[in-house]
C-alpha cells in the first residue's frame, strides 16, 4: 500500500501507525533497537553497536526542535515501535536514508511502508538525490532499494568489517548509474 501522503500520522492499518518521532519517543527507539536479532544488528546500526540512550534523545530533539537536518518516521503499534525509517544530513551535500524493522515485521510490507512515507516527504522537500549503504549480502535490503529507484554507485569497506555497497536514488525522477 503507496501513500503519497507524508506521514505526520499515516494509519498502515488497523494497529500500527506511522508517524514522525516526537518528544518522549527516545527510549521506545532504544527498545525497537536492542529487541532486533544479532543478525539484524548486523545489517542496521546507525549508531554503531552499542547505542546510547542519549544518542536517540538527540534523534527524538532533531525532529521536533525544527533544526532540519533529520526526519525519522516510525512505525508504532501500540507503544512498540516496530519499524523506523529516517533521512540524516538533510542539511549536506549527500542526505542519507536508513530502514530498520523488527525481526517478527519482515516480510510483510513494512519497510516498503516507511521507505515510501520518508521518500514522498523528501519528495515535498525538493530534495533532489538521497543516498544509502547496505551490507552486500542484504539481498532483500537491496531489492527493496532498487525497487525504490536506487542504483548502486560504489563498494567500500565499513569500520565493522563489512562490504558495503553504496547507492543513490534520484528523486527528480532520473536513474543515476547500474544496479546489483
Amino acid at each position: 500500500m503507496k501513500s503519497n501522503q507524508p506521514a505526520s500520522s499515516y494509519r498502515a492499518d488497523s494497529s500500527i501507525v506511522i508517524h514522525q518521532v516526537q518528544p518522549g519517543d527516545a527510549p521506545a527507539l532504544y527498545d525497537f533497537y536492542d529487541a532486533l536479532s544479532p543478525s539484524s544488528k548486523r545489517t542496521f546500526a546507525p549508531f554503531g553497536r552499542n547505542p546510547t540512550l542519549d544518542q536517540y534523545e538527540q534523534v527524538v530533539s532533531a525532529n521536533c526542535n525544527g533544526r532540519g537536518d533529520k526526519y525519522d518516521l516510525v512505525a508504532v503499534q501500540g507503544k512498540r515501535i516496530v519499524g523506523w525509517g529516517f533521512v540524516w544530513d538533510l542539511d549536506k551535500q549527500e542526505p542519507f536514508f536508513g530502514l530498520g524493522v523488527s525481526d517478527e515485521y519482515h516480510d510483510q510490507g513494512w519497510g516498503g511502508r516507511l521507505m515510501d512515507n520518508v521518500l514522498a516527504a523528501m519528495h515535498q522537500r525538493n530534495l533532489k538525490r538521497l543516498y544509502l549503504t547496505v551490507v552486500t549480502d542484504n539481498a532483500r535490503a537491496r531489492h527493496l532499494y532498487s525497487q525504490r529507484g536506487f542504483v548502486y554507485i560504489g563498494e567500500f569497506t565499513g569500520s565493522d568489517g563489512l562490504p558495503y555497497y553504496r547507492m543513490v536514488a534520484d528523486l527528480d525522477g532520473r536513474s543515476s548509474s547500474g544496479s546489483v
